[in-house]
């Protein structure tokens, strides 16, 4: 009883934390930024550089609540909000340290000279933020060694080794179009995966919102792996349109099946008899409420001999999973929190939760990656990340 109560709390107490500390920093940065107009339009009046800044800052919560991300300029806007104000924020604070330093050192300190350091704050958020923007379009291929002690059961020809391409995250919609899938399909069939895995989140919540259904589906169809393309749903592979939870995945698995991606939703196929491949049902869809089986009921029935592989979207079972008998677990979700210091966040929040937000993870008996993705959600940048497509090399 008592858990039921406080957990509630600490997340109220948490969202209340960080909703402050944000209200904190529009205040902070808006200050400055009205000082640097304020030198160069002395006769500004506060309330008409606060309203619009306010907005601007909060831009990314309103069009949400307000429903209008369909409207272009406002959308973009809104996404460049919230990383714009959070990098203005960061270089503020290193040119306050040095005033802090040149103060003490007894420097006698202009309103010009402040002026000029928000001026350059401004300047490095810019430049961090055209950087980011092109750096999330850049998809790297990242490369995983990994051995497991078991081999292809109940064959004279035992299997010695697997490559399995790794891509999650895409989040194709408004934001990642045909021309990003292009590069992705690309960078996976570059590496001549023998199995292509997609660990969920292929779609943007709204499948409906797709401006290009037959060249995203073309470009789904140019995957190639002898044996076969899979993947497992993530929180936002969920049709907004369906009437029902149950219904909530049926479009999108029609789709993918048409390209010819089969989406395993808490079912097991074995692969070409060599290994079990589990794919998992998201653990938190948004907007739908649906149970999902436990790992060990997944695999209650399977031979152990063989190797076991999850598929699940987040990284939030792992410990549960190898005690049900996984070898292998393969993850995104993360984004390895997509621009800095969100990447501090999602460690911390991973880590508790028993796995990792990025890379290779070791358990006692069991091992998983967790990719940072190949898209972005939401502000379509990526700083101190990359996108990326995972190659695991599995030698048996």
């Amino acid at each position: 009883m008592v858990t039921e109560v406080m957990l509630p709390l600490m997340w109220v107490f948490r969202s209340s934390a960080v909703v402050l500390a944000y209200i904190a920093m529009n205040i902070y940065t808006g200050i400055r930024v009205l000082v640097l107009l304020r030198y160069f339009l002395p006769t500004l009046k506060a309330f008409v550089f606060w309203l619009p800044y306010i907005l601007f800052c909060n831009s990314l919560v309103l069009v949400n609540l307000l429903r209008l991300d369909r409207v272009y300029f406002l959308r973009q806007v809104s996404l460049y909000s919230l990383p714009a104000i959070v990098y203005l924020f960061l270089g503020l604070l290193v040119f306050d340290a040095v005033v802090i330093v040149l103060r003490i050192l007894k420097h006698n300190l202009s309103r010009g000279f402040f002026a000029v350091g928000t001026g350059i704050a401004l300047g490095f958020a810019v430049l961090i933020l055209i950087y980011g923007f092109f750096n999330a379009r850049y998809i790297r291929t990242v490369n995983y060694e990994i051995s497991l002690n078991k081999g292809k059961a109940g064959s004279q020809n035992r299997m010695t080794g697997l490559r399995a391409a790794i891509v999650s995250d895409l989040h194709i919609g408004r934001t990642v179009e045909r021309k990003w899938l292009v590069k992705v399909v690309n960078a996976i069939n570059e590496t001549r995966p023998d199995i292509i895995l997609i660990a969920g989140d292929i779609f943007d919540n709204n499948i409906s919102a797709l401006k290009d259904p037959e060249g995203i589906m073309a470009e789904f169809s140019r995957l190639s792996a002898p044996m076969g393309v899979y993947a497992c749903p993530g929180n936002h592979d969920i049709d907004r349109l369906s009437l029902s939870a149950a219904a909530a995945t049926d479009r999108i698995k029609e789709f993918l099946k048409s390209a010819g991606i089969i989406l395993l939703q808490d079912e097991v196929i074995p692969v070409n008899d060599a290994f079990y491949l589990i794919g998992r049902r998201d653990a938190r869809p948004i907007g739908a409420r649906q149970a999902r089986k436990s790992a060990a009921e997944l695999s209650a029935d399977l031979d152990k001999s063989r190797p076991l592989i999850f598929l699940d979207h987040q990284p939030v079972d792992f410990p549960a999973e190898e005690e049900a008998g996984a070898d292998l677990i393969f993850s995104g979700h993360t984004h390895r929190g997509q621009f800095f210091p969100g990447n501090i966040v999602t460690a911390y929040i991973y880590r508790k939760a028993g796995a990792v937000h990025y890379g290779h993870w070791r358990g006692i008996s069991a091992q998983g990656v967790v990719s940072s993705g190949a898209g972005v959600w939401g502000p379509p940048f990526r700083i101190a990340t990359n996108s990326e497509v995972a190659v695991v090399d599995i030698e048996f």
